[in-house]
């Protein structure tokens, strides 16, 4: 069975439980919250010694994993077994034993086999015949990010059992500010709500409060540029790596923010809007990169936004492949977007 996070839910809930789950996807969060709820719900802590199987998979020959998978539990219903970043491509024969295991797996085992550190190849045909085989023994989960709004509705729920007051549009506000992984957004809003102090979470808390991700500062870092603002992009920039962060991994989130505002640009000359381009990438989670988006590329052509991109992957080559200074590097682009922001021609 294929599953979302609503029907897993519902199946936790009703206590019909499934012999075995594979469990992927963005949100790393949620799958830890799934994989306790269902811990807590088949193994009696007094009986966790003999009834509780963890393996790494990386580096657990699977005949070991198969061989606790088989026992039988001791005063309890069920025996666990939660295997972590098994790789499917480690041993095509396991493959085989999996698919044999799963075919015939016992009533009294769930096998739950989750990918946390180590992100699975989806399109692989190792992990398609994987995942075929838990799809016909048991579930398959794909543990997506949440929609912006659902996010936002999360949070405004979790600062009513704070304490604290937060409506949907700073919800999402907040989201702007600090990224979509919901772990993060949940330890902000337990230090927004404590300063609150049980009252209202505004906006102005958030922008005092929240500490912002490398994606929103390289949006405030965007949109200084194509306002002009030579001296906020080099303040953002300085702050940049002030904070240590990647040369590489910020230019990657700049390239990301042009990227984001060509697609809306694209889109609105051939008459559709962001939510159109929403459909055809994968935006789940993140809406407000289109908003942003749609918002900054207001001043600039198709044109401007190509030549834009071109200095981008220029710059990325140079930060790749010489031993000039990387923030210098980066300087000289933040000068080389403004002057294609203000159509100024340079050598």
């Amino acid at each position: 069975m294929r599953f979302n996070e609503q029907q897993l839910k519902e199946q936790i809930k009703s206590g019909g439980y499934s012999n075995a789950y594979l469990i992927y996807g963005e949100e790393s969060y949620l799958k830890e919250y799934y994989i306790l709820q269902l811990r807590k719900k088949l193994v009696d802590p007094a009986f966790e010694a003999f009834n509780l199987h963890k393996f790494d998979g990386r580096d657990t020959a699977l005949d070991d994993i198969l061989k606790d998978a088989q026992m039988l539990p001791m005063m309890s219903a069920y025996n666990l077994v939660l295997v972590r970043d098994y790789p499917v491509e480690k041993n095509k024969s396991d493959l085989k034993l999996i698919g044999e295991f799963l075919d015939e797996v016992p009533d009294t085992t769930v096998l739950i086999l989750y990918y946390d550190a180590l992100e699975p190849d989806v399109k692989s045909a190792g992990f398609k015949k994987l995942a075929a085989a838990f799809d016909h023994a048991g579930t398959v989960i794909n543990m997506e990010k949440r929609t912006e709004t659902d996010t936002a509705k999360l949070l405004v729920s979790g600062a009513k059992k704070r304490g604290a007051v937060l409506d949907i549009h700073n919800a999402k506000y907040l989201i702007s500010v600090s990224g979509n992984d919901l772990k993060n957004l949940l330890n902000e809003l337990d230090k927004l709500a404590y300063f609150s102090h049980g009252q209202e979470i505004t906006k102005e808390v958030i922008d005092n409060m929240a500490t912002k991700c490398l994606q929103a500062r390289v949006y405030d870092l965007s949109k200084s540029i194509v306002n002009g603002d030579m001296d906020t992009a080099y303040t953002v920039l300085d702050t940049l790596f002030c904070m240590k962060e990647d040369p590489i991994l910020i230019l990657a989130v700049i390239g990301g923010v042009y990227v984001d505002m060509y697609r809306v640009k694209s889109a609105k000359t051939a008459g559709c809007s962001y939510d159109d381009v929403a459909k055809h990438y994968n935006y789940r989670g993140r809406e407000f990169a289109l908003r942003n988006a749609s918002r900054d590329c207001a001043v600039l052509t198709e044109k401007q936004l190509r030549r834009s991109l071109d200095e981008i992957m220029n710059t990325d080559l140079k930060l790749k492949s010489t031993a000039t200074d990387k923030k210098l590097l980066l300087e000289e682009l933040i000068v080389k977007l403004i002057l294609i922001a203000k159509e100024v021609n340079y050598a």
